[in-house]
């Protein structure tokens, strides 16, 4: 694979430095404006702990096989404190389930996301993602993920890294220096169960240690002949080398078998006739039927080193080998037409394979040391990916759609013919798309973190050069350019500040950032790369503990707004203004604005009683749309403006219930829009809606061995989403969930 070469990089390397080196110097001016006069660190209003330089095993965070670098960093005195100090770590049931909820708006066809060709980020900006902090770029999934990480508000002056709405960092399972084994098995009354084994233990005492684990589960419907197979198999080792150095590897393989609807088939009154919407009485059809599907297999293998080079300069390296495998069957499906009751346009079967491969490498240094009355730490990072993405989609010739029976092609759902040839190149001979892009991406990344008067007040300043480059070949018959050779550059900043108003009680904090998507999108005129989607943002909050430290409650408000997006250009193929045929197809010239706010409660309000809660609301405007001047102004489409939800849990600690929990969520989301009257849809809007689920486990010990049982009912209330919202399967369903750890 060609690598490709940048020649601004280095006048984008020279100005990158200089502008980190300043933001440096204006964190430092800063604070001496703000901190009172005389020597900052003698200042009697603020104890803190004193400076660690080497983790022992009564830390919190500390992990002995030596790779809890980044939990480490995250609650290291002077940069963090007890505000941030993980004593309310994020809920990740209520934040997946709120997830969930937006990827439902979002409309992604159940299909695409068995594939895995489409992801939901945080909502409405290119979300940077990290997988043990390592970057991404290029790299679909990640496999065997443990927990996730949101890197914003007051964690981005901690971490040193920041983008609008946020930096999701996905850390997989590792292995643990005790012995730990677990068996666990569900069930659902939704047809879904699962079963799960993992055992990780010392290979070597104090020296090496090990995990395996394996899964499989399986879920059908929720519409007729669906259903989805889930197999992951994961190993890791890790090695210390020394008390200073460890090296961990990590493999992981899931293999998908699914055959997945392609959602509520929408319908129009007439061939000529607007889209209504989902036609509600084929909510359980399967439009594909069983002679299709979905096989994907995905591998990654990554080796992760972590050093402590000098009690000042810690070293993080990673490499990663990723591999997927996407066979697919489907058909094309038009919309449901009621004066005739069949599917509009011919039906047609197509076959899509995507195999992709990938190659990563990272590394980070930090120096950390003390200069102008603080504490320093730079960290500079670089990495790189290669990717090379196969793209072929095949159908049916005319002469081949002609050969078909009349009742596939003139589909009738109430009487369906199911018949599919088997898939030969032979016979699939219409290339759709035949294509293969290689993509290089090259990241250079120096953040400078700065903690004043012991953590009174910390200062982050980061800057990021990308550069991405690209080689495709179009490999269809009359492809107007058979091989394209581009490359595009993106420059990002970010800066924060934390403000320790009242130590242990109250935190202040600001953040602007900027981030980008790096295009891939060839323009069919022009054979040249569109232009980047593009952010900034500016978040403001406060982070509080009250009632004797037992409420941790977190308020963010944020700004943000996207540029550059990529819109079909109004005067391409005019008869007129493009007469010459020299209009690109694409402009990027899209906006977006984002203004809001979040809440986030985290309550141990009593030895038993836990509580969680978020609030967020989102007003997405529109502010430019070339070619589609009636969106400018009006709401983003599919995009709620208000969510908000709350957790509760209780748990017997004595006693004899001793063992026992209880638990009950709620989530609400508001109205939204799912589409706007044009040309050739009706306006959709959907209402808003409350869901509540309730959960009970109970936990005993016999010997060695541990045993926990769960039961849980989601949609307590058995709300009718299917005719509220067209969205089917979302009844109140009932899980029961066992687990042995021994």
């Amino acid at each position: 694979m060609k690598t490709i070469g940048h020649p601004g990089l280095s006048l984008c390397l020279r100005a990158w430095f200089q502008a980190a080196g300043s933001g440096v110097m204006l964190a430092a001016g800063l604070a001496a404006q703000v901190m009172p006069a005389g020597p900052s660190r003698e200042s009697p209003t603020v104890v803190m702990d004193p400076l660690l330089v080497a983790a022992t095993s009564t830390d919190e965070g500390y992990d002995e096989t030596g790779m809890g670098g980044l939990e480490s960093e995250r609650i290291e005195p002077p940069f963090s404190n007890e505000l941030l100090a993980g004593l309310f770590n994020p809920d990740e049931d209520l934040l997946s389930l709120i997830d969930d909820e937006y990827q439902a708006a979002a409309g992604i066809s159940p299909v695409d996301l068995a594939a895995g060709v489409s992801r939901v980020d945080l909502r409405g900006f290119p979300t940077p993602r990290l997988r043990n902090g390592f970057t991404q770029s290029g790299i679909p999934e990640i496999l065997n993920p443990e927990r996730t990480e949101l890197i914003q508000g007051p964690l981005t002056a901690v971490i040193g890294r920041g983008a609008p709405g946020g930096i999701r960092n996905l850390m997989t399972v590792r292995p643990r220096a005790r012995v730990y084994r677990r068996f666990n098995a569900g069930l659902t009354t939704g047809d879904a169960w699962n079963v799960r084994y993992e055992a990780t233990a010392p290979l070597v005492p104090k020296k090496a240690w090990y995990r395996l684990a394996g899964s499989f589960a399986r879920k059908d419907g929720p519409q007729d002949l669906a259903f989805r197979k889930t197999l992951n198999l994961n190993g890791a080792l890790t090695w210390k080398h020394s008390e200073a150095a460890s090296t961990m590897v990590q493999v992981d393989f899931q293999e998908l078998t699914a055959n997945a609807a392609p959602g509520i088939p929408e319908y129009r009154p007439t061939r000529t006739g607007k889209v209504v919407g989902p036609y509600l009485p084929l909510a359980h059809f399967h439009s594909y039927g069983p002679n299709a599907g979905t096989l994907k297999r995905v591998a990654s293998a990554s080796v992760q080193y972590e050093a402590q080079v000098t009690p000042a300069l810690s070293l993080r390296a990673g490499m990663q080998g990723f591999l997927r495998q996407l066979e697919e069957d489907r058909w094309t499906v038009g919309q449901f037409l009621l004066d005739t009751q069949t599917f509009g346009g011919t039906r047609e079967p197509q076959r899509i394979e995507q195999p992709l491969r990938a190659f990563a490498v990272q590394i980070d240094g930090t120096l950390r040391f003390h200069v102008f009355g603080a504490e320093h730490k730079l960290t500079a990072s670089a990495a790189r990916s290669q990717v090379r993405y196969d793209r072929l989609q095949r159908g049916l010739d005319a002469a081949g759609r002609a050969e078909l029976p009349a009742d596939v092609r003139n589909f009738d759902p109430f009487a369906p013919n199911w018949f599919r040839p088997a898939y030969d190149p032979t016979l699939y001979r219409r290339v759709i798309t035949d294509r293969t892009e290689a993509t290089g991406y090259t990241t250079l990344w120096l953040t400078e973190r700065a903690a004043f008067a012991n953590g009174r007040f910390v200062a982050t300043t980061g800057m990021r050069a990308d550069f991405v480059g690209l080689e495709l070949e179009d490999r269809r018959p009359g492809a107007v350019f058979p091989t394209v050779e581009d490359d595009t550059e993106q420059l990002t900043w970010h800066a924060g500040l934390n403000y320790l108003v009242s130590p242990s009680r109250l935190l202040v904090f600001v953040n602007a950032s900027t981030a980008f998507q790096p295009s891939t999108r060839v323009d069919a005129r022009t054979g040249h790369l569109q232009g980047n989607d593009t952010t900034r943002g500016l978040e403001v909050g406060a982070k509080g503990l009250f009632i004797d430290r037992k409420l941790s409650l977190t308020a963010l408000g944020f700004a943000y707004a996207n540029q550059n997006i990529s819109r079909r250009n109004p005067l391409y193929n005019d008869p007129i203004l493009d007469a010459s045929l020299t209009q690109p197809e694409l402009v990027a010239a899209g906006e977006e604005e984002f203004t809001g706010g979040t809440i986030d409660v985290r309550g141990q309000l009593s030895t038993r009683w836990t509580l969680s809660g978020r609030a967020a609301y989102t007003r997405a405007i529109t502010t430019r749309s070339p070619g589609l001047p009636e969106e400018v102004g009006r709401p983003l489409t599919r995009v709620p403006r208000m969510t908000y939800g709350l957790q509760n849990r209780y748990q017997f600690t004595e006693g004899r219930w001793q063992g026992l929990s209880l638990g009950a969520t709620m989530i609400h989301v508001s109205d939204y829009v799912h589409s706007y009257e044009n040309a050739s849809r009706e306006y959709l809007a959907y209402p808003d809606y409350t869901l509540t689920a309730v959960n009970a486990g109970y936990r005993w010990k016999t010997g060695s061995q541990e045993h926990n049982i769960g039961v849980s009912c989601s949609n307590l209330l058995d709300r009718d989403l299917l005719t509220e919202l067209a969205r089917v399967g979302v009844g109140r369903e009932v899980a029961v969930n066992y687990s042995l750890t021994f």
